[in-house]
């Protein structure tokens, strides 16, 4: 069983989005098992948005995780936000990756590369950052926090997450963002977490 768990230092820089995409690419290739342990329980309403069951894989809340998990392939845990420097390091060797979704925005990112060049330096700690929402192009916001983040020694995916409503519509739906109707950007926004997700499984 592989267990790869989302957290963030701050909110809204897409970690249920991640985790639910993620649980959806892993979907396809084994039984996978989404756990919510957010207060807010953001990937558990999307499971229910809808009519229900517009998700390809079962999503429980961390409570319930000890009664599914040992049905599953893989497991995905969307974390409580922002957790400290130890929780981080604790919720990295609990698993076999640890997601790390991060909003390219300037200096607001300046704490959050100074942690994870400390995370870095542990051992048997492995992460990865995912860049998310990022603005598309005469903007080069995701490029700048790109080159920081490698610049620092910060492992991060190749793949990154462009900044589209289709991602909200999908949420609206209940469905993974492949499964809304009528966006044009719908492909490309479930390419882009396919194109993660394949990093994942590559390692």
């Amino acid at each position: 069983m592989s267990v790869y768990t989302v957290t963030s230092d701050k909110g809204g820089v897409g970690k249920s989005t991640t985790a639910v995409h993620i649980a959806a690419y892993l979907s396809r290739l084994a039984p996978t098992l989404l756990v919510d342990g957010d207060a807010i329980k953001t990937s558990v309403k999307w499971s229910r948005k809808g009519n229900g069951g517009g998700l390809p894989f079962k999503v429980v809340t961390h409570a319930q995780m000890v009664s599914h998990i040992r049905d599953h392939t893989h497991v995905v845990i969307d974390t409580e936000g922002h957790p400290t420097d130890e929780e981080l390091k604790d919720l990295a060797e609990s698993c076999d990756l640890l997601i790390i979704p991060a909003v390219p925005e300037g200096p607001a990112n300046d704490g959050l590369i100074e942690t994870l060049a400390r995370l870095n330096a542990l051992l048997r700690v492995k992460f990865r950052v995912l860049l998310t929402k990022v603005p598309p192009r005469p903007k080069r916001d995701g490029e700048l926090l790109r080159a920081e983040l490698e610049g620092a020694g910060v492992p991060t995916f190749r793949a990154e997450i462009p900044l589209l409503t289709a991602y909200e519509r999908a949420y609206n739906a209940g469905v993974p963002v492949y499964g809304v109707k009528g966006d044009p950007y719908a492909a490309r926004a479930w390419k882009a977490y396919e194109s993660a997700g394949e990093e994942i499984i590559s390692g």
